[in-house]
């Protein structure tokens, strides 16, 4: 009898493994090749032998655009913004290691990588000061990095970042095994690929969205389309880890940069009852709050940025001092149709 279990519950253990197996490969068959911006000039970066890319856009005194952290992220966050920033400035897209067209290498990815990463990224596109735009958690680690090393920053703009009322606490015992859990070859890659199927995606943009019809099935699709790029699953799981998490409380109060705060009314995933936090820290910083947008008000409400951008930029970056357009020129996935 007990062999019988035995064999019962080998062969249940094995019929999962093999349905797992089944759903990871048909996964990776759905993958397809990052697409990059249209209208841009391509590059590529190699930091510490990784392949990090961007595209360039325009001329003027340099803008630096660096997206979110989290499943599916990628420089397409900015398809909005880059045509008007790009008519005053030069206007660099980047894709963070790990996410859009970068390399997705298997590290153990830290604060402290992610910020030397930046640091240096930042370092190689320009030789002179530059505004950084920043959303998200990206946002949070680039305010550390600005605390420690301002040299290359002339200013900075930032789109709901964390790091003061979500996102700081070192990671748990809970997530570390979520984590563990993650990086499992086969059952991990299978909770994985369920975490970034077309509609848990779609879900996960729905609650990122006060408009709910602006999650298309393009933008679905972009978004799975990064996120089921090989290796991709080690950025994320050093997410939901926690491994990422940055407290940046006592770095806000050591910048001396220009700083420009911004958040969608709308905003779920990082409320914008949070900003009261950094305008406590920083009581004068700039403050935009951005009506009918969630988490996403770049994306979202895109002229209403767009100005907020250009006239921050333009006081303490300078440009060519004609009146901005801030109507959105979308800034297609290469590739796709006008």
């Amino acid at each position: 009898m007990r062999w019988g279990k035995a064999a019962s519950a080998g062969g249940a253990i094995g019929g999962a493994l093999g349905a797992a197996a089944l759903y990871n490969a048909a996964a990776a068959r759905g993958a397809s090749d990052m697409e990059g911006l249209s209208g841009g000039k391509p590059g590529e970066l190699l930091w510490r032998g990784h392949r990090i890319a961007y595209t360039r856009h325009g001329e003027g005194r340099p803008v630096i655009l660096l997206h979110g952290i989290h499943a599916g992220a990628s420089s397409l966050e900015w398809r909005h913004a880059i045509g008007p920033l790009a008519d005053q400035h030069t206007v660099f897209a980047v894709d963070l290691l790990g996410f859009g067209r970068s390399t997705r290498p298997t590290l153990r990815y830290t604060t402290s990588l992610l910020q030397a990463m930046l640091a240096d990224v930042i370092a190689q596109l320009v030789d002179e000061p530059c505004a950084v735009v920043a959303s998200s958690l990206t946002a949070a680690h680039l305010i550390a990095l600005c605390a420690r090393d301002p040299r290359h920053i002339a200013a900075l703009a930032l789109i709901g970042p964390t790091g003061v009322a979500q996102l700081r606490e070192p990671p748990s015992t809970s997530q570390s095994a979520t984590e563990l859990l993650l990086e499992t070859p086969l059952v991990g890659t299978a909770v994985y690929n369920a975490l970034t199927s077309p509609a848990s995606m779609r879900k996960y943009l729905e609650l990122s969205y006060a408009n709910r019809r602006l999650v298309t099935e393009p933008l679905v699709q972009s978004y799975v389309q990064s996120a089921r790029q090989p290796e991709a699953k080690h950025t994320i799981g050093a997410i939901v880890g926690g491994r990422l998490n940055v407290d940046v409380r006592a770095p806000l109060r050591r910048i001396r940069k220009p700083m420009l705060l911004l958040w969608g009314e709308q905003a779920r995933h990082n409320p914008v009852q949070h900003a009261h936090a950094f305008r406590v820290l920083v009581p004068g910083v700039e403050w935009v709050r951005v009506p009918n947008a969630g988490d996403l008000p770049h994306d979202e409400q895109p002229a209403r940025v767009n100005d907020a951008l250009l006239r921050f930029v333009a006081r303490h970056l300078g440009g060519p001092g004609r009146a901005p357009r801030t109507e959105p020129r979308i800034v297609r996935p290469a590739g796709q149709p006008a």
